[in-house]
C-alpha cells in the first residue's frame, strides 16, 4: 500500500475500514479522565446493532480505552472509538485544542437520513462544511426538505428563544447527541421542531457536542447575534458540570 508516496503496511486496512462501514464515537478527555463514557458506549452499541454487528464487547472496549489513555496521555484529548462491521476496532487518542472563538454558519437544505448513531463515513457532512468554508463561513446548519432544522455538520444546535434555550427535536433528522441530552436533562434546554423562522427570532445560538461543549455561534446566514450573557453563563455552568462528572 502507498500512502503519501510511501510504502506502508496494509494488514489492518480491511474492506470495512476502506468503505467506512462502521460506527464511531468521539469523547473528550481531560488529563486522562473522560466525559460521558456510558452514554457514548450505549449509542455505540445501538449503532453496531443497527448495522448488523452483534459481537461488541463493552468490557474489552473499556479496557482498551484505559490502556490508550495511559499509554498516550493528553492534557486535553479527543478519544475516538471506531468499530467496523467485520469486528475490527480502532481507538485513537489525539491532542485536542478547544476552539474558543465564536463561529459563523451557513444554512443548507437537503434530504436528511435519520440516524441514531455516528456512521464511520461522514463524507457528506464534511462536503457541506467545505462548501460553507469556501463561502467564508465556519460551519453549516442542515435543514431537511420540510424546512426543519437538523444540526450542524458534526454537532447539535441550541437557540435562545424568548429567554429559553431550545434545540431542534429529532424529527428534523439530527443525531441524539450526548451533550445535547445532558443539556436537556440538567440545564433546562427544551426540544421542539425548529425552522428558519426560529433562527431569525433567536437572540443567541450555540453549537454543542462532546468535543466543543458549548461553542458560541456569532452569525447564521449573515444574521449577527449580540454578545449573550446567558450563553456565557451556560458555557461556564456546563463546563463546571462536565469537570465534576468525569470518569477516571
Amino acid at each position: 500500500m502507498i500512502v503519501n508516496g510511501k510504502s506502508t503496511d496494509s494488514e489492518h486496512l480491511t474492506d470495512a475500514i476502506l468503505l467506512g462501514d462502521g460506527v464511531f464515537e468521539t469523547l473528550r478527555s481531560y488529563n486522562g479522565r473522560i466525559y460521558g463514557l456510558e452514554r457514548h458506549m450505549e449509542r455505540l452499541q445501538s449503532g453496531l446493532l443497527e448495522i448488523g454487528f452483534r459481537g461488541f464487547e463493552k468490557s474489552k472496549a473499556v479496557e482498551a480505552i484505559a490502556e490508550i489513555l495511559e499509554k498516550e496521555p493528553q492534557e486535553n484529548g479527543a478519544l475516538r472509538i471506531s468499530i467496523y462491521s467485520d469486528g475490527v476496532s480502532v481507538i485513537t487518542h489525539k491532542p485536542y485544542k478547544p476552539n474558543r472563538e465564536a463561529i459563523s454558519c451557513l444554512t443548507f437544505s437537503q434530504e436528511v437520513e435519520q440516524k441514531l448513531y455516528k456512521s464511520a463515513s461522514y463524507s457528506d457532512r464534511m462536503r457541506l462544511r467545505r462548501i460553507a468554508q469556501a463561502r467564508g463561513f465556519d460551519d453549516v446548519i442542515v435543514l431537511d426538505r420540510k424546512g426543519l432544522i437538523s444540526e450542524l455538520s458534526t454537532s447539535n444546535l441550541i437557540l435562545l428563544l424568548d429567554g429559553n434555550w431550545m434545540t431542534p427535536s429529532l424529527e428534523g433528522g439530527g443525531l441524539p447527541g450526548v451533550t445535547r441530552a445532558f443539556l436537556i436533562e440538567n440545564f433546562g434546554v427544551q426540544q421542539a421542531p425548529l425552522s428558519m423562522a426560529d433562527i431569525k427570532g433567536a437572540s443567541a445560538a450555540g453549537a454543542v457536542s462532546s468535543l466543543r461543549e458549548v461553542q458560541e455561534i456569532k452569525s447564521i446566514d449573515g444574521k449577527d447575534f449580540k454578545s449573550s450573557n446567558q450563553l456565557r453563563e451556560l458555557q461556564e455552568s456546563f463546563s463546571s458540570w462536565v469537570l465534576g462528572n468525569l470518569l477516571s
